[in-house]
């Protein structure tokens, strides 16, 4: 408690004007009858009226607008408590103009810290309110929150678009491959191995295309935070070569080895078994698509007793440095002529690292220009839930 009988008496406050001053904050100070003991240049100059027209005056003769909060809160501070008010919670303490430049707020936006001050015998005597113009402050606050909440409107709108356009698109790519199968089986007369051959190769890209539209649907339910967790125990060896299987096809065209190494035993992990398929089929269908001769590997590291890791390394053209920053980033693809030859919706790492993320793990890289490139999942043996 600040002991300065000169408050409770309306006597000059030594050196406390030069310190509001120096700290650019306005000094009010009040006897226990809420009568104004002091009023500093900080106060005159924003209120336009003079300390000698002031002091020796209750508040409530001044015409002063007190917030709804204000006095509450300078009584409290004159029975000994220290009260800091602030003004996005309580409001202002009194009412100041705007500075200049901030008319449309009304009045100055004020951060207060009122102190209690005691008499001579120790005994509460007044309060002494030290304002601070934060109208600049506020109204970038205002201006940022306003910012973020369009931002976030526009990102919704945009997860929207993304989602109802991937389920459009599914329509005709299912409808696609359903005639494709039906004239295959020769269902509309006989089918030349030529026409066969041909009709294979369009089941082909409809799957990429189903794919692509898969990896856009997942991003807009991430990005829209409604993508859900369906936690099961699995046996993570058994999925290793269920995702083998989905890209055994596209190796054996481009003659890749295929090497899995994992536990001669089951492997357990409690987690959503569909996004650790879709991580390791995205992981592998890229090392597939960009590596050109040699293998690729895939493996299980279970070294650690709560964490599981999956490592998917390839004898491609790996991975420039200024690509590997930028490599999760969404729509994003290498710059690598072996890249740009190599077309997809840039969402593949992107998804796979958000859905690692999403059950408590997360996918790194390590890669050398011209040796192939190494990813790695890293995931809880044990999802983490999910909150409500």
């Amino acid at each position: 408690m600040i002991e300065q009988d000169a408050l409770s008496t309306g006597a000059p406050l030594v050196n406390l004007d030069q310190i509001g001053d120096a700290l650019d904050v306005g000094m009010l100070g009040v006897d226990r009858h809420l009568v104004v003991t002091m009023w500093n240049h900080w106060l005159e100059s924003a209120t336009g009226r003079n300390a000698a027209d002031v002091i020796g005056r209750p508040l409530d003769d001044l015409g002063v607008s007190l917030a709804p909060a204000a006095r509450s809160a300078l009584e409290r501070a004159v029975g000994g408590t220290m009260v800091v008010l602030s003004q996005r919670l309580h409001g202002y303490l009194i009412e100041i103009p705007a500075p200049s430049g901030y008319e449309h707020v009304c009045q100055m936006q004020q951060s207060v810290r009122i102190l209690p001050v005691a008499g001579a015998d120790g005994q509460p005597a007044g309060a002494l309110a030290l304002i601070r113009d934060v109208t600049e402050r506020v109204a970038q606050e205002a201006e940022l929150r306003s910012a973020m909440e369009s931002a976030q409107q526009a990102n919704r709108a945009k997860s929207d678009f993304l989602a109802a356009m991937s389920h459009d698109l599914r329509t005709p790519i299912g409808a696609m491959l359903a005639y494709a199968d039906l004239l295959a089986e020769g269902i509309f007369g006989t089918v030349t191995d030529v026409q066969r051959e041909k009709l294979l190769r369009i089941k082909q890209v409809g799957a990429q295309l189903v794919s692509i539209v898969d990896e856009i649907l997942t991003f807009a339910r991430i990005e829209a935070g409604r993508e859900p967790v369906h936690r099961e125990s699995f046996d993570a060896s058994q999925l290793v070569r269920d995702a083998v299987l989905s890209v055994e096809p596209q190796a054996a065209s481009k003659k890749l080895e295929l090497v899995c190494r994992y536990p001669d035993r089951p492997l357990s992990i409690d987690t959503d078994v569909m996004k650790v398929r879709q991580i390791l089929v995205n992981l592998l269908g890229n090392a597939v698509k960009f590596t050109d001769h040699g293998r690729i590997t895939v493996e299980i590291v279970d070294t650690d007793p709560e964490k599981v890791s999956f490592v998917v390394a390839d004898t491609g053209p790996g991975i420039s440095e200024e690509d590997q920053r930028r490599i999760f980033d969404s729509f994003v693809q290498g710059t690598q002529s072996a890249s740009r030859a190599q077309r997809g919706s840039g969402l593949g790492l992107s998804v796979s690292r958000s859905l690692a993320r999403l059950l408590g793990g997360d996918v790194s890289l390590r890669s050398t220009p011209g040796r192939g490139s190494e990813f790695t999942v890293t995931l809880p043996r044990s999802a983490p839930p999910r909150s409500p």
